[in-house]
C-alpha cells in the first residue's frame, strides 16, 4: 500500500498522458468511472437503523468553510430533511443521498441560514426525477416562504419543462403549517410507517415561533434543536434520547474574540459578536442539560465560532465533559451516524 501511494502520482500522470494521446480504452475507463452511480440507496432500503447525516454544520459566519444548517435523517425507508441552509443540495449530493427521494422538509425557523438552500432542494430534486410532491413542514410563516420560492422559480420551471424535465407540477413544494395551542409546548406534525415527528417550542427569541424536532422510530429517538438558548422548554424531547443534534456556541471564545476586536478598534463588530450570545446554546449549559436528560450522544452543530482545526475543536468543547458523561461529538459536514 505504501509503495502504491508513492507511485500514485506517477500512475496519474501516465493515465493522463494516455488520454491526451488518444488511447480510447483509457478515456472510456476514465469516463465510466466518473459517471458511475454512487448513490447510497441503503438510506431508503434500510428499515432497521436510523441514519443521521450532517449536511450543514455552519452558520452565516463569512469565513466558515461549513455549509449552513442542514440535517438529514433516514428512518423507515423515508428521508427527512431538517432545515436547508446554503449549500444543502451540494452537501447532500456529496454524501450520495438519493435526492429524488427527498419529499419531506422540516423548517425550524425562518432565519436565512436555515432556508437559503431550500429552493435548490425543491428544484434539484424535481430535475433529478422526484416522482411525488415535496412537503415543507414548519411553524407560522412557512406558507409564505413556499409561495415566495414558487414565484422565484416560476420561469426556471417553465424553461426546464419546455426543454426536458417532465411533471412541472412537482417543481413546487406544498406547505404544511402547524400551530401550538396556548400552554402547549409540543405538537405531533408527522406520523407514518412507524416514524413520528414532534415539534417542540425552543427559545430563540426574538425569533418566534422557533422549534426543534423529535423523530422517533423503532424505539430510537433523535432530536434536532434548530437554534435556541438552552431551555427546559424542550427538556422532555431530550429525555433518554439516543442522539441529540444541537446547536452550540462557546461563550468564552466569543468574549475573547470580542476583546480582540476592541483592541483592533472594531467596537461595532465586537458588540455584534456579543449579541449572538443572547439566543444561542452555551456549550457548558448545554452539557448540563444533556446530563439531566440522560442523552446518550450529543452532536454539536451550527458551531459558533466555527472551529477550523484540531486545537480549535478542543477549545470549543473544553469543559463540557465535566458536566456531561455521555458521548460528545463536534459535528462536521458529511458526518454520517448510524443508530
Amino acid at each position: 500500500m505504501e509503495l502504491f501511494m508513492r507511485l500514485k502520482p506517477l500512475i496519474s500522470v501516465f493515465a493522463l498522458s494516455l488520454m491526451l494521446t488518444g488511447c480510447s480504452k483509457v478515456q472510456n475507463a476514465f469516463m465510466d468511472e466518473q459517471v458511475k452511480d454512487r448513490t447510497d440507496y441503503s438510506l431508503i432500503t434500510d428499515q432497521e437503523h436510523v441514519r443521521v447525516i450532517l449536511c450543514g454544520t455552519g452558520t452565516p459566519q463569512v469565513n466558515s468553510p461549513r455549509g449552513q444548517a442542514c440535517t438529514l435523517v433516514a428512518a423507515g425507508g423515508t428521508l427527512f430533511l431538517f432545515d436547508a441552509g446554503e449549500n444543502a443540495m451540494r452537501n447532500l449530493e456529496r454524501n450520495q443521498v438519493p435526492v429524488s427521494a427527498i419529499t419531506k422538509v422540516f423548517i425550524t425557523h425562518l432565519h436565512s441560514d436555515h432556508i437559503s438552500g431550500l429552493g435548490g432542494v425543491i428544484n434539484h430534486s424535481w430535475v433529478n426525477g422526484r416522482q411525488g410532491p415535496l412537503t415543507v413542514y414548519g411553524p407560522l410563516g412557512v406558507s409564505g416562504l413556499v409561495k415566495g420560492l414558487a414565484m422565484a422559480y416560476a420561469d426556471d420551471t417553465r424553461f426546464r419543462s419546455m426543454h426536458f424535465v417532465p411533471h412541472p407540477e412537482l417543481a413546487f413544494a406544498q406547505a404544511q403549517t402547524f400551530f401550538f395551542n396556548r400552554g402547549v409546548e409540543s405538537v405531533r406534525v408527522y406520523e407514518q410507517n412507524g416514524v413520528t415527528i414532534d415539534a417542540y417550542r425552543v427559545d430563540h427569541r426574538p425569533v418566534d415561533p422557533a422549534v426543534g424536532y423529535l423523530l422517533s422510530y423503532g424505539g430510537k429517538k433523535v432530536f434536532i434543536s434548530g437554534d435556541t438558548r438552552v431551555s427546559d422548554l424542550y427538556l422532555g424531547a431530550l429525555q433518554d434520547a439516543d442522539l441529540v443534534v444541537h446547536e452550540a456556541i462557546n461563550s468564552g471564545l466569543i468574549h475573547q474574540a470580542a476583546d480582540a476586536m476592541r483592541r483592533q478598534g472594531h467596537a461595532v463588530e465586537a458588540q455584534r459578536a456579543l449579541r449572538v450570545l443572547d439566543y444561542h446554546a452555551d456549550t457548558l449549559e448545554l452539557a448540563r442539560l444533556a446530563e439531566r436528560a440522560k442523552v446518550k450522544h450529543l452532536v454539536l452543530t451550527h458551531l459558533i465560532p466555527s472551529p477550523p482545526n484540531f486545537i480549535a475543536r478542543y477549545l470549543f468543547s473544553k469543559g463540557m465533559a465535566d458536566h456531561y458523561r455521555g458521548i460528545i461529538t463536534i459535528g462536521e459536514d458529511a458526518m454520517d451516524i448510524r443508530i
